[in-house]
């Protein structure tokens, strides 16, 4: 290929296109719109500040009633153990017996004393009659069986 055309307008020059330069436009800064994001950024700072302030308060707040109600929470077992130990001394048969003879005037009954057989020696010496004659007569002289 040849560097250069050679016919009639040979001799002119020829114009190549110049890249054409992008002309870029200066934005204005619009300041009204710049100031009211900044405004809106910093309200929604305060808003999740204060969020978070009120929810430590309330935190806060619950933990106190928390150490608040253990605190009675003992009060009340100790107070409920004292009553507990108070209602058996009440139970007592010896307060039972000392109230029957002072003021209702009534005395224990020392010959007629019973005992509560228990189910499982009765079906043991019920076992024993059956086995050994002698070993029951003795057992019917002593427990009256």
């Amino acid at each position: 290929m040849l560097a250069r055309k050679y016919d009639n307008y040979a001799w002119e020059e020829i114009e190549y296109e110049r890249p054409v330069e992008r002309v870029r436009k200066v934005k204005k800064v619009d300041y009204k719109l710049v100031r009211r994001r900044a405004a809106v950024l910093v309200l929604l700072v305060m808003v999740a500040y204060f969020a978070a302030v009120a929810r430590s308060e309330s935190l806060v707040r619950t933990g106190d009633e928390l150490v608040a109600l253990k605190q009675q929470e003992a009060t009340l077992l100790l107070k409920n153990s004292e009553i507990k130990i108070e209602v058996e001394q009440l139970k007592g048969p010896e307060r039972v017996t000392s109230i029957a003879e002072k003021q209702l005037g009534m005395t224990v009954a020392r010959n007629n004393i019973y005992v509560k057989a228990d189910s499982r020696k009765v079906a043991y010496t019920a076992m024993l009659m059956q086995n050994n004659r002698f070993i029951a007569f003795l057992l019917k002289i002593c427990y009256n069986i």
